[in-house]
């Protein structure tokens, strides 16, 4: 249990971190930027979507922590370190500072590999707590955090990124399309899959609560990744809100009596 508290409260010093990165770069940006070049280089979705992202990471994340601070179980820890991952999306508008100092592309390429680190673990995370929503009884959550990071560098570091491309979301172009939806997908479904069978075996409607929430919660997190160009992408933050707040109380209620 103390160990899980160190790895939360590293967590969120790395959250807070990124978040007043975010910021230091934004007003910089601003400060930087020529008025000629405002409608050319500002990308001002997906900087307000990768912001609002990883402000929900440092202000909801003390929230839920507050909410669960008595609470062992796994199930919501790893719940809870998801929402450390959001965070990393505020790293985006570092590739906008590069782009308005002309930086080489070559640190926008490492910045992307970094942020879709963040998405990957996240998504591992959030499968992992629904691999816990049954009966599981290994309980060495700083070794499974390892594995998670170990794969999420793999994925984020085999990508092949194609630096000589900025795409509209503010991150360099990746190669292996079809491999990366596979992998998503897969993760999603099997997540949503092991929350379904937990309830199914449970008949508890808290369970199938939680099933939706986490469904709704990963849809969010696509919108929020894959389209923060768009107004989908403040979409996907109003969804990972309401899926949070959901998954978080309904995970609460389940765990109040255990």
């Amino acid at each position: 249990m103390a160990v899980r508290k160190v790895f939360l409260t590293i967590g969120a010093i790395v959250s807070l971190m990124f978040f007043l990165s975010y910021l230091l770069s934004l007003f910089l940006g601003i400060w930087i930027m020529k008025e000629s070049r405002w409608k050319e280089n500002l990308y001002l979705w997906p900087i307000l979507v990768g912001g609002l992202s990883s402000a929900f990471s440092v202000f909801g994340g003390f929230g839920f922590r507050r909410l669960f601070r008595r609470m062992s179980s796994l199930e919501i820890y790893f719940f809870l370190v998801f929402l450390v991952t959001l965070s990393f999306d505020g790293l985006r508008i570092l590739n906008w500072i590069f782009l308005l100092k002309q930086i080489t592309p070559y640190f926008g390429g490492m910045i992307t590999r970094i942020v879709y680190f963040g998405y990957f673990m996240g998504l591992f995370c959030m499968f992992t707590s629904s691999i816990y929503s049954g009966e599981i009884s290994y309980q060495k959550a700083g070794t499974l955090l390892s594995v998670l990071g170990t794969l999420s560098l793999a994925l984020s570091y085999s990508m092949p990124v194609d630096i000589t491309t900025l795409t509209p979301i503010l991150l360099y172009r990746v190669g292996g399309g079809e491999y990366l939806l596979l992998v998503r997908g897969g993760l999603m479904g099997l997540t949503v899959l092991s929350f379904a069978r937990s309830a199914f075996l449970s008949r508890s409607r808290e369970e199938w609560a939680i099933c939706v929430a986490a469904a709704v919660l990963l849809l969010g997190r696509e919108l929020a990744f894959f389209h923060s160009n768009t107004p989908l992408g403040f979409a996907g933050i109003f969804l990972l809100g309401i899926g949070s707040f959901y998954f978080s109380r309904k995970s609460y209620l389940k765990h109040l009596w255990i």
